[in-house]
This record gives C-alpha cells, sequence and structure tokens, in this order.
C-alpha cells in the first residue's frame, strides 16, 4: 500500500505538483486529428493536465494550442474566429497565432507597439499518427518525439478509440499493467465458470520484471491447456513512462495511453495497430463499445456510467452467458476502476502477489517525480531510446528460452482462433 502522502504525489498533476511538473517533460496527446479536419475549421475546446486550453488548425494547417482564456480580458476563444493564419476574440478582435504572437488588435491606435509586448501561452505541437501532440513543459528541455511503431505505420493500419473515463489516470494505468485480471474480469466467463480458456487456464501466473531505459517490460508466465511441462504460456507488457502501455497484441498490436484531463477524469486512448496489416476501424469500434452516438455521447463520455451500473445485464450473469454482465473489455475495465472512486485511497488496499507490477509502476512513477523535482530528467526522456522498437509479445515459449528474449524466439505472436480479419481478437 501506500501512504496517504504518496497517494497525493502520486495522482496529482496540476501545474506545481511533482506529478504535473514530471509529466509537463513529455510530449502528451492532447486530441485525435480528425478532431481538426481541416484548416480553418472550428476550435476544439480541451483541457489537459487541469488546464483549460484550446485547439485549432489555421489556415497553413499548423495545430496551434493555447490558453483558452484571452490575454486581453479573458474571454474564451473557444468562441473565437479561426481566420487567415490565426484565432480571433470575439470581444475586442485580438488575433493570435499557434505560436501565441498576437498578430492584430483592432481597438489599439495606429502605430501602436503593444501587439509586440503581449503573448498568449501557447504549446509546441507535433502532429503525428492520426494524432496531436503537445509538450507542455520548459521549451529549453522539450525532448525529441516519441516515435512509437504505431504512429509510423500506414494510417489504414491504425485504429484509435478515445474514452473519457471519470477516475485518475493511474486507475487506468494499473488496470492495463495487471495482466492477473484479464483471467477474471475479461475471461471469467471461460476460465473461471467453464474451465475452457483459449490457450490456458491458469489463473495464478508467475510475474518476473526487468526495469528498461523507458520503464519496465514484464512477463506473465502461465501453463498453457497442452505441454505444460515443456512450454510457457508468455505475455509480455511494456510500461513507458509516463502513461503508455504496450499490451500483448490480439491479432495486431495493441497501446493504452491514459492521460490526465485533470485529478479525477481521463482520456483512455486505445490504438491498435499493424505495419503490414489494414483493419477495420467501424469494427474494431464496435468491438470495444467505444462507438460514438452509440455507446458514447458526441464529447465521448460515456452512456454506460457508475451512475447506471454500465447497464449491466444480470440476466446474462445468472444464465452464465457473460461474466460481468457488461459488453467489452473497455467497459468492463472502466466499470471497476470507476467504481473505485475518482481517486483511489491507496493506503487501504491490501496487495498480493498478483500485483507485481502494478508496484513497480508507482514505485517507479514516484522515483521519477521525485527525481524531476531535484533537477533530474525523468525516467524515459533518454535520446538513444528506440521507441519505435518497444514491443509487447504473446507467445507459446519453451521454459528454458529467457521470457526478455521473447521477442526473438522463431514464431508469430498467437492470435486467437476466433479473431476476425481486420478485427482484433478480445
Amino acid at each position: 500500500m501506500l501512504t496517504q502522502e504518496e497517494n497525493e504525489m502520486l495522482t496529482r498533476v496540476g501545474g506545481g505538483t511533482p506529478m504535473g511538473e514530471m509529466l509537463r517533460r513529455y510530449w502528451v496527446p492532447a486530441c485525435m486529428s480528425e478532431e481538426l479536419p481541416a484548416a480553418d475549421c472550428d476550435p476544439i475546446r480541451l483541457r489537459l493536465l487541469c488546464e483549460d486550453l484550446v485547439a485549432f488548425r489555421d489556415t497553413a494547417g499548423r495545430v496551434g494550442i493555447m490558453e483558452e482564456s484571452c490575454p486581453h480580458r479573458g474571454a474564451s476563444l473557444y468562441f473565437g474566429r479561426n481566420e487567415e493564419g490565426g484565432l480571433r476574440c470575439l470581444y475586442h478582435g485580438w488575433k493570435m497565432d499557434c505560436d501565441g504572437k498576437v498578430l492584430d488588435m483592432p481597438c489599439e491606435p495606429a502605430g501602436s507597439t503593444f501587439k509586440d509586448r503581449v503573448r498568449q501561452l501557447a504549446y509546441p505541437t507535433h502532429e503525428q499518427g492520426g494524432m496531436v501532440w503537445a509538450y507542455m513543459g520548459p521549451v529549453d528541455l522539450m525532448p525529441s518525439f516519441p516515435d512509437f511503431e504505431w504512429t509510423l505505420v500506414p494510417d489504414g493500419n491504425r485504429s484509435i478509440a478515445k474514452v473519457r473515463t471519470e477516475a485518475n489516470f493511474v486507475q487506468g494505468i494499473e488496470g492495463t499493467v495487471d495482466s492477473s485480471h484479464g483471467d477474471v474480469l475479461h475471461s471469467g466467463l471461460d476460465k473461471i465458470l467453464n474451465q475452457r480458456g483459449n490457450f490456458s487456464n491458469d489463473t495464478v501466473p508467475r510475474f518476473e520484471i526487468r526495469d528498461t531505459d523507458y520503464g519496465f517490460v514484464y512477463a506473465a508466465l502461465r501453463d498453457p491447456t497442452e505441454d505444460a511441462d515443456r512450454l510457457n504460456y508468455a505475455r509480455t507488457t511494456n510500461f513507458v513512462l509516463p502513461f503508455h502501455c504496450l499490451v500483448p497484441p490480439r491479432g495486431f498490436g495493441h497501446m493504452h495511453i491514459f492521460v490526465p484531463i485533470d485529478d479525477e477524469h481521463t482520456w483512455d486512448y486505445s490504438i491498435y495497430f499493424s505495419p503490414t496489416r489494414s483493419i477495420d476501424h467501424q469494427r474494431t469500434l464496435e468491438r470495444r463499445s467505444s462507438v460514438p452516438g452509440v455507446d458514447l455521447f458526441p464529447d465521448r463520455g460515456k452512456i454506460r456510467t457508475v451512475e447506471n451500473r454500465f447497464l449491466q445485464d444480470r440476466v446474462a450473469m445468472r444464465e452464465r452467458r457473460s461474466f460481468t454482465g457488461i459488453p467489452g473489455n473497455t467497459m468492463e475495465d472502466m466499470a471497476v476502476q470507476e467504481s473505485m472512486g475518482p481517486i483511489y485511497d491507496r493506503s487501504k488496499e491490501h496487495l498480493g502477489a498478483a500485483d507485481a507490477a502494478v508496484i513497480r509502476m508507482r514505485n517507479i512513477m514516484l522515483a521519477s517525480a521525485r527525481s524531476c523535482a531535484r533537477g533530474d530528467d525523468p525516467i524515459g526522456l533518454g535520446a538513444s531510446i528506440r521507441f519505435e522498437e518497444i514491443r509487447s509479445h504473446h507467445k507459446m515459449l519453451p521454459k528454458e528460452h529467457p521470457w526478455w528474449e521473447i521477442g526473438s524466439y522463431e514464431g508469430e505472436d498467437l492470435i486467437a482462433a476466433y479473431a476476425g480479419a481486420g478485427v482484433p481478437a478480445d
């Protein structure tokens, strides 16, 4: 368990907090490119790390992300005009470009140099992989962009789902680095009730963890349903600071990113991808119960909530047609994570052997935040890190083969027999 002081440090992300200052040292996903579909399109509101921002795509196609309040008298730039290379405030016409430079003050006298002495708070942006990223830390410490493999594949080989979670970002990370919950929450119908898991019925994995220069990688090793004396059913997961989780592939690579909106709300980006295979984006959203207009409101808040018990189907549970009564891994995860409250009090928990990766994640996040507070670089910003080469795996591995060399072991990663063409398996 953590002390209450450690829990506060781990979960609070506003400016001036140890974790908030650390998070600002990384490139942060701000929105999907499709949310700003064309030059001079409508601006959108953003809230990231407890800051109220506005994003717009200018006439040249560049994306600007800046403080929502106009630097003149605080009117919201969300209502502004996106025109001719800048965003113009409706109140007195001040116009700012993507870099925060004031281009025009129509109410100031001719010859005034006032606009040259005012600047709007704006953050550097980078657009890649169907995503707009922002760097919110000191500009002189801005790191190189992390070229994750999914940001480099063709657009048709990538599917991004974006869902708002009503809980602190750490709860999402904990659920994702916790391999053992998948045997129950997501596979309980097969493994707990019917004892017919796809590759294994073992619900007591052995965990082994190795630190890396970007965070850590761990293996969950289970006995397979066949050849258990010779093989390990091995699944590896990578935690890449500060909030990226690369989970075992299901026919496609799969990364979760948990971006703090503020202390009590999070954007969960679920990204499936392949360097070689196209993906059916719509069917993938449907399988994840993440379709805007069906599962989500226009702002990507969920129709299923803790208040309506995620529309849980108790009849299906009683009839053993569903273990949880909640459709899809995404909604199952969010139901249990949000049920813990917006910020879980970790001083009250009781951790066991299955929580090894959760413990390691918390420790490394706290150590990195403390390091940053001392003036050192946080973990995972090394220029030599090859982000595009970080991969998780899902294989049958001979017991004598080192799990940390799973990527070099012959054979492709396992794909469940029920995986549809172009759609990841559960």
